[in-house]
């Protein structure tokens, strides 16, 4: 047995001991607004800022402490006052920023929560219907994905696809399916106002969500609509019909996919958004492709698992798209040259 390898693996638990540990206190300081309190305020002891956090000092110095270990945060040790970079607040504190994971914490954490229940269906099978989830859940996926709806959907990842703009820009009948809490679908109304855009979710809570977003922001080219993405209707001839993040998380995949294919236009495309991460589970040893794998079985595969369906997981990778795309009867699939960290893109026609 070589020790070198067994210390690897022991050290390595206890990396990722001390990052779920992390997890929980980054959540802690997502919800109770610490990261954003340093947020341009310069170094700050921790009696400063359990002030302007209305905190328990004793537990903001502790807090703090870890963040500085974790490297979310500098220290001074002089000074005993803690600081936070620009480039720690671009990630940390800044909502709009396309790098912010403030989403992440907001997911993690309670998603551990069900770790009772995941046991559970682990000796029973079934799952955890998204109703069930957890009331953060929506807004926590809302957050992690939302910087790339706002900073690359319209200018980067459906620019990828020759002459879409300018179809877009001239007024394109465009579905956004398993839109959640609407963000996407804004995005794309707010970039292309002549376009009319259609969301389509079938959480109840969420499509209120996105339909109170669309009022605020008074955008007259969009509408939510409460359905089984599945349900789409059919030979509605749009010019592009987007899913996101999502159809790895269908009951039935197949039989949405279909439904996209019917709902094309002879000359539509459907833009299709997966994790950036492969079928093959040892080309996924990089924090990527490790944080989809272990979010999948309290995620993506227990919900779909709930309804006894089809149960891919987080991670299909290239390959499990161009499966599940022939099964559809796509006639044409294409990767879609985006840099991306987080997804893989495709566009597919029928």
């Amino acid at each position: 047995m070589d020790m070198k390898k067994v210390e690897n693996v022991a050290f390595g638990v206890v990396r990722d001991m001390g990052g779920a540990f992390t997890m929980g206190l980054a959540y802690v300081g997502d919800r109770l607004g610490l990261f954003k309190a340093l947020k341009g305020a310069g170094p700050l002891a921790s009696t400063e800022l359990a002030k302007r956090t209305n905190l328990n000092e004793r537990y903001v110095r502790e807090w703090a402490k870890a963040m500085v270990a974790a490297e979310y945060l500098d220290y001074d040790a002089k000074a005993d006052k803690y600081l936070m970079t620009e480039e720690q607040a671009f990630v940390l504190a800044q909502e709009d920023s396309p790098m912010f994971v403030g989403g992440a914490f907001q997911f993690t954490t309670p998603s551990l929560q069900n770790t009772p229940r995941i046991l559970d269906v682990f000796r029973k099978g079934g799952g955890i219907p998204y109703s069930e989830i957890g009331a953060e859940i929506p807004e926590a996926i809302e957050r992690f994905f939302g910087p790339g709806y706002v900073n690359s959907l319209a200018k980067d990842w459906l620019a990828a696809v020759p002459g879409l703009v300018a179809k877009l820009e001239a007024g394109a009948k465009v579905a956004d399916v398993g839109c959640g809490r609407g963000l996407s679908s804004i995005a794309m109304a707010t970039a292309f106002p002549k376009a009319r855009v259609t969301g389509i979710d079938y959480d109840a809570a969420s499509i209120e969500h996105a339909r109170d977003g669309a009022l605020q922001r008074k955008l007259a080219n969009l509408q939510f609509t409460r359905a089984k993405a599945a349900d789409l209707p059919k030979n509605e001839a749009y010019d592009l019909i987007c899913a996101f993040d999502c159809i790895h998380d269908m009951v039935d995949p197949v039989g949405t996919l279909k439904a996209i294919h019917q709902a094309l236009g002879a000359s539509g495309v459907f833009v299709w958004g997966e994790p950036n991460a492969s079928a093959n589970p040892l080309e996924n040893r990089n924090p990527v492709g490790k944080a989809y794998h272990a979010i999948s079985p309290f995620h993506c595969m227990t919900v779909s698992l709930a309804y006894d369906g089809a149960g891919l997981g987080t991670i299909i990778g290239e390959t499990g798209a161009r499966k599940l795309a022939s099964e559809a009867g796509f006639s044409k699939f294409e990767k879609l040259k985006i840099e991306n960290p987080f997804n893989q893109f495709f566009a597919l026609r029928r």
